[in-house]
């Protein structure tokens, strides 16, 4: 459902987050720290900064940080950057399936928790390690 890209992306914006108003991180930086390969990080980086989630400096202090406070962007905001806004793709969508409202629903409840959960309330997650949410 939700791509290891997604996975990936929302790790290096919580790491980003937890480094908020401390300047820029290098990809190599947050690589290290969340356990995602630097070279397909540049890429997710890339995708986020379309997204305009994240910004990136030159120079020898450059790298990434976020574009927005941390508390202003949601889980889904990270996720429709790589999965657009369509979680639960259906095949033949426009043709009446007496099923489809199931996908529909899904689709609304899982938007919703996605929507309510904050970067900022994962940063305390990745300090500590612990799960804060369950699905």
């Amino acid at each position: 459902m939700i791509s290891l890209k997604a996975q990936y992306g929302l790790k290096a914006i919580v790491a980003l987050a937890a480094h908020y108003g401390k300047g820029a991180l290098q990809a190599k930086e947050i690589a290290g720290s969340q356990d995602v390969p630097v070279r397909y990080l540049e890429l997710l980086l890339s995708q986020l900064r379309r997204a305009r989630l994240v910004e990136a400096t030159r120079g020898k202090k450059g790298g990434y940080f976020l574009s927005k406070k941390p508390n202003t962007i949601s889980v889904y905001d990270i996720v429709a950057a790589f999965e657009g806004s369509v979680l639960f793709p259906q095949n033949g969508r426009n043709r009446k399936d007496s099923l489809s409202f199931v996908w529909k629903e899904a689709e609304k409840s899982v938007v919703k928790y996605f929507r309510s959960i904050k970067v900022s309330d994962l940063v305390p997650k990745l300090k500590s390690g612990k799960e804060m949410y369950h699905i």
